[in-house]
C-alpha cells in the first residue's frame, strides 16, 4: 500500500528535480536490510528497509518524476530462470533476449530499455533493475558525495555509467541527453544507449539506506 504526499524539488548540480514523496507500508516478511518491490505511481521501485523499521512500518520514500521521454518496459522473471539464466521477452511486438539480474529471480519485476539494441526477432535488450525508493528524511544529509548524481545533486537511484566512468542518475543524464549529445562533465560524445547501470555505487547506495552513516563497517 502507498500513498502519494505530493511534489517538491531538490536542487544542485546543474538541474532542478522534481521529487514525489510516497508513503510506503512494509509487508509481512520484510524486515530491516531487505528489500521490496512497489509500483510508486505507475513507476516500478525498489523499496529498502531501514534499520529500525520492518513489517508494518510506515516509510516515506521520495522519486522523481520520470521525463515522458524515459520508456521502459516492466518485465517479469518468469518461473525456473535463475539469477543468470536467460529468457525471451515479447517488449512491443518484438522478441528480445533478457537477462535475469544475480540478484533477482522468478515473479520478481526488473526495467527494461523500450528501445532494445538490434533489430528482429533475437535482438538484445538492456536491463536495468528498478531505481531505488530513498528515504524522504535521507536527502541533505551527511550523505557520501560519491552516491550523489552531477546533474542534480542528490542522491542516485539509478546510477548509470557513461564509458568514460562517470556515473549518473538514469533519468536526470537521459534528460540531459534529450537536448545535448555530450557528457556534461568530460564534455565527450555521449548518447544514451551508452548507458549501462553501475551496479557497484547502487549497492553501496542500499548499504547505506539500510544501515545508516556507517555501512562500510556494518
Amino acid at each position: 500500500m502507498q500513498q502519494a504526499r505530493g511534489g517538491g524539488s531538490s536542487s544542485g548540480g546543474m538541474n532542478n528535480t522534481r521529487m514525489q514523496t510516497f508513503a510506503v507500508t512494509v509487508p509481512p516478511g520484510v524486515g530491516p536490510g531487505q528489500q521490496f518491490q512497489a509500483s510508486l505511481d505507475g513507476q516500478l521501485t525498489m523499496v529498502i528497509v531501514p534499520h529500525g523499521s520492518g513489517p508494518s512500518s510506515t516509510l516515506h520514500v521520495q522519486i522523481p518524476v520520470r521525463p515522458s521521454t524515459v520508456q521502459k518496459y516492466a518485465v517479469t522473471i518468469p518461473n525456473g530462470v535463475q539469477p543468470g539464466g536467460r529468457f525471451q521477452a515479447n517488449l512491443g511486438g518484438q522478441l528480445v533476449w533478457l537477462t535475469c539480474p544475480r540478484n533477482m529471480g522468478p515473479g520478481k519485476q526488473m526495467l527494461v530499455d523500450a528501445n532494445p539494441s538490434g533489430t528482429g526477432t533475437g535482438a538484445s535488450a538492456k536491463t536495468w533493475p528498478p531505481p531505488i525508493g530513498v528515504p524522504e528524511d535521507l536527502d541533505g544529509k551527511d550523505v557520501p558525495e560519491y552516491f550523489l548524481c552531477p546533474i542534480t545533486g542528490c542522491i542516485m537511484r539509478q546510477p548509470a555509467m557513461t564509458p568514460d566512468g562517470v556515473t549518473y542518475d538514469y533519468d536526470a543524464i537521459t534528460e540531459w541527453l534529450q537536448n545535448k549529445s555530450t557528457d556534461p562533465s568530460t564534455n565527450q560524445p555521449l548518447s544514451v544507449d551508452q548507458l549501462c547501470p553501475n551496479r557497484t555505487v547502487r549497492s553501496m547506495i542500499e548499504d547505506f539506506i539500510a544501515k545508516g552513516p556507517n555501512f562500510l563497517f556494518s
